[in-house]
């Protein structure tokens, strides 16, 4: 692999090196005592010993705690929502397509990390911005963006009435979220179950279609 290469754009079926290994490694340890402790809580020397390395080894992949967060964020929302906002076909039926995308979206933002995760950029947005700032453009925008060549495929076939595409994809995701995000973000309740987060998606899709669908 050259050095301008990163872990990401290497041939996935190469094994991992040395090094990108330990990147993982500490990455974990990072994941593990942040979402324990919260950000201002996770020490440097608990990220260390949870990652099994020493603080100068740390050191040499990331210069602060910013910078760990920032790896962590950016690695598990690839990972976790990378599915959930993929959609393959545009062109099918966009009734359809909202309820798988609705369902997988919030299977992510309802999981413990990600409630774990919004916890600490809002607790920190104060003291930190670019670390809230990251945490916005590698989470939260993803499912708009997601959304808007869905929305503006099934517009220019005519199958939805939009003249606002950006404020019609944010107005499917608060229909989305509703109750159910901020219920899990204050601890009202625990973990939904699938068939609660799907019942919800389908009203959610309903709710949508009776908004854009054509007279």
């Amino acid at each position: 692999m050259s050095s301008d290469q990163s872990p990401t754009e290497r041939d996935a079926t190469a094994p991992p090196s040395r090094s990108e290994r330990k990147l993982e490694q500490v990455i974990d340890g990072a994941r593990t005592v942040i979402v324990a402790k919260g950000f201002d809580g996770a020490s440097v020397d608990d990220i260390a010993r949870e990652a099994g390395i020493s603080k100068a080894t740390m050191y040499r992949y990331f210069p602060d705690k910013i910078a760990l967060f920032q790896a962590v964020m950016n690695r598990d929302c690839a990972r976790q929502a990378g599915a959930a906002m993929e959609i393959v076909d545009c062109c099918g039926p966009v009734d359809a397509i909202l309820f798988d995308f609705g369902t997988g979206h919030l299977g992510f933002i309802l999981s413990d990390f990600a409630i774990g995760a919004f916890r600490t950029a809002v607790a920190e947005s104060a003291r930190f911005p670019e670390l809230a700032r990251e945490f916005f453009e590698t989470r939260m925008d993803r499912a708009r963006l997601a959304l808007l060549p869905v929305l503006t495929a099934a517009s220019t076939r005519g199958d939805l009435e939009i003249d606002d595409v950006d404020l019609a994809a944010l107005r499917f995701l608060a229909l989305c979220k509703s109750d159910l995000f901020f219920s899990r973000l204050f601890g009202v309740r625990g973990p939904y179950a699938p068939e609660e987060i799907a019942a919800h998606a389908r009203g959610a899709v309903e709710a949508f279609m009776r908004i854009y669908r054509p007279a």
